[in-house]
């Protein structure tokens, strides 16, 4: 059982952070064991799933669904830690795994991803629904680390639009209140975890080290919650559009 200061925190706030919930060992398994998925599945993942930055590496900055395509991934996602956590938010609930993504930014990268909210694009009413962080590099607010509006999570999903911006598909249409919601930045460790509610807004800044910063990201949804398929699926055709007439970084 998670103690209940991070319960609360979350209940409060809409986020909270989990310091070295994975060991030292684990992470260097999980390393090892990406950087062997890399190799296969970055040549092959369908279109959308993968995403590079326009530098002369042509470093990935994004990797979705990496738990259809990867046995180990998928079972990560289901640690029992991890799911024990999202069931303590859920109040006891049924927790459902939803899957796995790699966000990497690169040293020195200049995009942002804009404030947004997740449910925006996931569509979970009731909005019982998590998404957990976990750190493999250092994450600071000088490296891009994720920022989250306290007590945003209350809010209703706000208007958002196209964000223009390759691996974050929507953001606000107008800049949310930082008097009302005070920003909070949530720095980790590798092996730290956060975990942030899906109505919460949150962004991520540019990378101004030369270091990378990556996360790893799973989503997890109550049991007791209900997908508008009809929206969902608007969704994936308007991203869909928007991949066809774009040039995603290459």
């Amino acid at each position: 059982m998670y103690d209940e200061p991070t319960i609360g925190a979350y209940n409060q706030n809409g986020f909270a952070v989990i310091p070295g919930l994975f060991s030292a060992e684990e992470m260097e398994e999980i390393a090892r064991q990406l950087e062997a998925h890399l190799r296969l599945d970055v040549a092959s993942a369908p279109r959308g799933d993968v995403i590079f930055e326009a530098n002369a590496e042509r470093s990935l900055r994004c990797l979705f669904r990496i738990h259809e395509r990867s046995a180990y991934f998928d079972q990560l996602m289901r640690d029992c830690r991890l799911m024990q956590l999202v069931r303590q938010l859920f109040n006891g609930a049924d927790v459902i795994a939803d899957g796995t993504m790699l966000i990497d930014k690169a040293p020195t990268t200049t995009y942002e991803f804009p404030w947004h909210q997740d449910n925006a694009y996931q569509f979970w009413n009731p909005p019982d629904a998590v998404a957990v962080t976990l750190a493999l590099d250092d994450s600071t607010s000088e490296s891009g680390a994720v920022v989250c509006l306290a007590g945003s999570h209350r809010e209703s999903i706000l208007p958002h639009q196209p964000s223009g911006v390759f691996g974050a598909s929507r953001g606000l249409v107008s800049d949310p209140s930082t008097e009302e919601y005070p920003p909070v930045t949530l720095s980790l460790k590798p092996g730290d975890v956060s975990l942030h509610h899906v109505n919460t807004i949150h962004r991520t800044g540019p990378n101004h080290t030369s270091r990378h910063r990556r996360n790893l990201g799973f989503a997890y949804h109550s049991s007791g919650s209900v997908c508008d398929n009809a929206a969902a699926d608007q969704y994936k055709r308007d991203l869909e559009k928007f991949l066809q007439t774009q040039q995603a970084p290459k």
